[in-house]
């Protein structure tokens, strides 16, 4: 048995503001991509190789970024088949390392793919500072950060996170797993659990959970996978298992 699904008429009007809005943006980082890899081939032409060697240390560290990103999700998802032995507190003590990661790589991905002038391409025009040059700064790595390195990754690992798992886990998780060993994120553990004592902060636990009406169990993936329809807007999509109407 199947039946149709037809999207709203008006659905596509709703998300035209989006799509544009979100169309403009991608074009603007892709001008500024261009920008800011010609400020960099041009100082190499004028032999000053130290851009070129932050670039790619730059874009290096956004891609360990992205593989980070992604493990989160893929290890969420499948912690219990993967470690069937181990408590949800010990997945907080591994997500909470790996926050390090998320820090420093921004920041440091931030220094590293700063340029102390931008060329406009062909012209004698450069940017040598000020809030332009602060806004540009902002704006390529913020979004480059935002789309190629959390949440393309996020989205991969939350369609497949077997596949993701099975390519990264290897390299990924002993270096997260030794970040969690050696403490680091223990401060930040300290000044959670004084603070939450201080302020009350916990549920009053069970009465309040028994009283709640029982929510629905979503892992991350599970939200993530949700991102992007399956399906095209305006075609119809059929479901298995449903009732069909007789013609």
């Amino acid at each position: 048995m199947t039946s149709v699904e037809h999207v709203q008429p008006g659905a596509g009007i709703r998300s035209a503001p989006r799509v544009a809005f979100g169309a403009v943006l991608f074009l603007a980082w892709g001008i500024e991509s261009f920008f800011w890899v010609y400020a960099t081939a041009d100082s190499a032409v004028n032999g000053d190789v130290t851009p070129v060697i932050t670039a790619v240390a730059a874009l290096a560290l956004l891609v360990l970024l992205a593989g980070m990103e992604g493990l989160e999700v893929a290890v969420i998802d499948r912690w219990r088949s993967l470690y069937p032995a181990r408590t949800t507190s010990d997945l907080a003590a591994w997500l909470a390392a790996r926050q390090l990661f998320v820090a420093l790589i921004v920041t440091t991905a931030t220094l590293l793919a700063h340029r102390d002038a931008i060329i406009v391409p062909f012209t004698s025009t450069e940017v040598t500072g000020g809030l332009a040059l602060a806004l540009f700064d902002l704006t390529w790595t913020g979004f480059t950060v935002l789309w190629f390195a959390q949440i393309f990754p996020k989205h991969l690992a939350a369609t497949n996170p077997d596949r993701y798992l099975t390519h990264l886990r290897r390299t990924l998780f002993p270096v997260v797993e030794g970040v969690r060993r050696v403490g680091v994120s223990q401060p930040g553990e300290w000044v959670a659990s004084g603070v939450e004592r201080r302020l009350d902060w916990p549920l009053p636990h069970v009465e309040s959970i028994e009283e709640a009406p029982p929510a629905r169990e979503e892992s991350l993936a599970a939200i993530w996978r949700e991102l992007i329809p399956e399906r095209a807007p305006g075609r119809p999509v059929e479901r298995a298992g449903a009732d069909r109407r007789p013609d």
